[in-house]
């Protein structure tokens, strides 16, 4: 029974492959046929025609454009190298111009370092000149100091700004003007002489000017306080100044103008002693300030100082031209007497009010176990320096009464101008005009 089964089965199967092989043989005959037929027929024949030429236009197509897109690179290529060829050449040229160019920097660099070092050369020569005059010039200024004898020659020669023009008339009284070495007129300087000048020595807030919006002004202080104040600068600054000689004369400048304030004459009785002086002082520091010293020709104080200001006339004030100058305590070194007492150490008259004055550390050696006695004892009280402080004095008294009397008659004329200015007003509301016009 099972046999029979499987027999059937492969029967079966071998049935429908011949069905199928059958039905596949019919389809390709047919196929056969219909494709004879086709080939036979004369719109397949123009059809196949049609395609040959198509695909006969085509491929030349794809050459044509083949060959235009060979020759359109060809010459792309042709004009890069051209380029590239012309990029290099120019490239080449400017190698060889940065070569060039190198090149003759080099040689600049190396001339200029030449003349660099030539130059060099030049100036430490001259610095070494400089210092061997300058070491000569020591050991003359020492030398002419310890021995004196004949001034040097390099301190009689004249120090001159503008050369072969009109002397200052001003640098020669005072030797200082408002327009300093810019001045269009010659100032004349001496080598050496007795007298030396320190500018702006001695300062203080009264005689400063402070520009504002209404002008230059300057701090209000009363004469007595600047005199006070002059009096300490005096003793703590003559002592020092005393050290290198005897002194004739001390001026200082009381004038608010820039190029006179506070500015110290001190003139010795030898030009040795001035010359000591300005090596002492000269760069040094005090107060807080660095010290320039100059010589100076006074050739008439006189001349330099102002007459009217004695008489409390000078129309111009403390911006005058001319000095105006402090007096000196108890009279000293005014040049009226020649004292020959020397001053002692200016310890003894430094107080806690002039502990602002301040010292440089000084070159001379401090002379210990000498005795110290107050300036003030030493001075003897003549009676022509008694008449003077007494004539000052008055002076002082009138000229403050005269004030006074000015300004009570200044008063008197304001109360004056502002009554009459109320009386006009008055007169002027009572008017019937006036009446009318403020009723309406």
């Amino acid at each position: 029974m099972g046999k029979h089964s499987e027999w059937r089965k492969l029967v079966k199967k071998l049935r429908r492959k011949h069905i199928r092989q059958q039905i596949a043989k019919d389809r390709d005959h047919k196929i056969k046929q219909e494709s004879l037929e086709r080939e036979q027929s004369v719109d397949y024949k123009e059809w196949l025609e049609n395609e040959e030429k198509a695909e006969q236009y085509r491929l030349e197509e794809e050459q044509r454009i083949h060959e235009e897109q060979e020759r359109k690179w060809i010459e792309t290529e042709r004009i890069a190298q051209k380029q590239w060829k012309e990029l290099q050449k120019q490239l080449t040229q400017l190698r060889f111009e940065r070569a060039r160019q190198n090149a003759k920097i080099k040689e600049e660099w190396e001339r200029e370092q030449k003349k660099l070092k030539e130059l060099e050369e030049i100036r430490k020569k001259e610095v070494e000149e400089k210092e061997k005059e300058q070491t000569f010039l020591k050991e003359q200024i020492s030398n002419y100091i310890s021995n004196g004898g004949k001034t040097p020659e390099l301190f009689r020669i004249k120090h001159e700004t503008n050369p072969g023009k009109i002397s200052c008339p001003f640098f020669n009284k005072t030797s200082a003007c408002r327009f300093g070495d810019l001045c269009s007129r010659n100032h004349v300087r001496p080598g050496i002489s007795e007298i030396i000048l320190i500018p702006n020595f001695y300062s203080h807030y009264g005689l400063a000017q402070v520009e504002n919006e209404h002008g230059s002004s300057s701090l209000e202080f009363e004469s007595r306080e600047i005199q006070e104040h002059f009096r300490e600068f005096f003793f703590d600054v003559v002592p020092e100044l005393e050290k290198c000689g005897k002194i004739r004369k001390f001026v200082a400048c009381c004038n608010s103008e820039a190029h006179l304030r506070g500015n110290v004459y001190v003139e010795y009785s030898s030009k040795r002693e001035a010359m000591k002086s300005y090596q002492t002082f000269n760069g040094r520091w005090y107060a807080g300030k660095q010290l320039n010293v100059y010589f100076c020709e006074i050739s008439s104080w006189s001349a330099a100082i102002c007459g009217l200001f004695y008489r409390q006339k000078c129309p111009k004030g403390s911006s005058c031209n001319f000095i105006h100058v402090f007096f000196n305590p108890k009279n000293l070194y005014s040049g009226n007497d020649e004292r020959s007492s020397r001053s002692p150490s200016r310890e003894e008259h430094r107080s806690e009010r002039r502990s602002e004055w301040r010292w440089s550390e000084s070159p001379e050696r401090t002379h210990i176990g000498e005795p110290l006695v107050d300036w003030e004892d030493r001075i003897e009280y003549s009676p022509k320096n008694i008449e003077k402080n007494e004539n000052t004095k008055s002076n002082h008294r009138r000229y403050k009464s005269e004030r006074l009397s000015d300004k009570r008659k200044t008063e008197s004329s304001r109360s004056r101008r502002k009554e009459s200015s109320r009386s006009r007003r008055r007169s002027h509301s009572r008017s019937p005009c006036y009446k009318r016009r403020k009723r309406v």
